[in-house]
């Protein structure tokens, strides 16, 4: 089932964000997403629509927009492959006429995925954090 989060859930979804980051983004240091747990927690959740996917009486993954930009797309790495991802896009995807969204160039498999879905990379730069290259991709109807 998707479901809005309630705030009490943030903490629990950060701590899907971080383990799925580290396992996806092996060329990003663990430092620098340990240090960016707070801002995930108290101002990006809360500032975009976020719906989690439960089974089973457990939130296993979850989606953030804002307005038409896609903040973050996350499934536990437990249960990842078994098509949780592609549901949580469908749902949003429901509920857009388009979609954009940033993904670091390195991470092949969500290039990957996100091309699977119909978006497209139409720019790419330098994510100012972490100095890795990222690809802005963009979908719609």
């Amino acid at each position: 089932m998707i479901r809005p989060a309630t705030r009490e859930e943030y903490p629990h979804l950060v701590d899907i964000w971080l383990r799925a980051s580290r396992q996806a983004h092996p060329f990003i240091d663990e430092a620098c997403w340990r240090a960016r747990a707070d801002d995930m927690a108290l101002r990006r959740l809360p500032a975009c629509e976020v719906q989690v996917l439960e089974a089973g009486r457990r939130v296993i993954g979850f989606y953030a927009m804002h307005d038409d930009h896609l903040e973050a797309l996350f499934v536990d790495p437990e249960v990842q492959s078994f098509g949780h991802g592609s549901g949580l896009m469908a749902h949003a995807m429901t509920g857009h006429s388009s979609i954009t969204l940033w993904v670091y160039s390195r991470n092949v498999r969500a290039v990957s995925f996100y091309r699977r879905l119909g978006f497209s990379i139409v720019d790419e730069r330098e994510d100012p954090e972490t100095g890795e290259p990222e690809s802005l991709m963009a979908w719609s109807r």
